[in-house]
């Protein structure tokens, strides 16, 4: 500031407390700036921005809407009552299903081999010689995504596992048509703590023997259910345009593979 002299007016000394503060505050102030626009950073870098946010929560809903019309479209053959998994985890799965093979099946991606040992038998005059080796006409692919302890070892040939659903203690596959890639089947395994429900109205409903157990078959239409148990867990298998010999072929094929 000049007075009307023309001579510098030089203001009181601060005194050194003072101008340290505002040295600390200036500081302070610049290390605030620098960490908000790091952050700012990282979240570009994630994409974890409010629009992502919200985009990502629409996505959710109508990922969790596409979960309940594909259980509302096969309600009529089987549904069960249990929780689901978090909208979050149901999006994760229906992204992995429209990634593989443009939503048709997750299951045929990537398969496991179950091999089937059969005894051998080699006797001599002073030992017999036991031991296991794997029958290949007996083994059997499934898909790798399956998280139960049993599973059909016969498939028709024209049928091919598609969309496995795995949650506590139920575990289901959808039997896809190869031609068409239209559903004609499930197989599930249940546990103690899931209750399942059967289609039976206006059906023929008959016992039946699978393997040493007992169950029932279900005639209705053009569909074939049946439901049988082995004291640890209990299953359904639906098929439709197939018959009932098939179904029960299917139904016996069922091993336990853990």
């Amino acid at each position: 500031m000049m007075t009307d002299k023309g001579k510098p007016v030089i203001p009181e000394d601060r005194s050194l407390e003072d101008r340290a503060y505002d040295l600390f505050g200036e500081m302070l102030l610049q290390r605030e700036t620098a960490a908000a626009l790091a952050g700012i950073e990282a979240e570009k870098a994630r994409g974890d921005t409010a629009e992502m946010d919200a985009f990502f929560a629409k996505q959710d809903v109508k990922n969790l809407q596409r979960i309940q019309r594909h259980f509302r479209r096969h309600r009529a053959r089987v549904f069960f009552r249990q929780t689901l998994p978090r909208v979050g985890q149901i999006a994760a799965v229906i992204i992995a299903v429209v990634a593989v093979a443009g939503g048709v099946a997750i299951a045929t991606s990537h398969t496991l081999r179950v091999q089937v040992m059969q005894l051998l038998v080699n006797i001599e005059e002073e030992y017999t010689e036991l031991k296991l080796q794997e029958d290949p006409a007996a083994s059997f692919d499934i898909p790798a995504e399956w998280g139960g302890e049993n599973y059909p070892s016969f498939i028709p040939d024209d049928l091919v596992a598609g969309m496995v659903f795995s949650y506590p203690d139920n575990n289901s596959v959808e039997l896809i048509d190869k031609r068409t890639g239209a559903v004609r089947g499930e197989f599930s395994e249940y546990g103690a703590d899931t209750e399942a429900n059967i289609d039976t109205e206006d059906a023929v409903q008959e016992p039946v023997t699978i393997g040493l157990n007992n169950g029932f078959l279900v005639k209705k239409e053009t569909r074939v259910s049946l439901y049988w148990g082995d004291g640890r867990k209990y299953f359904v298998l639906t098929i439709s345009d197939h018959d009932e010999s098939t179904a029960i072929r299917i139904a016996e094929s069922v091993l336990r593979i853990k």
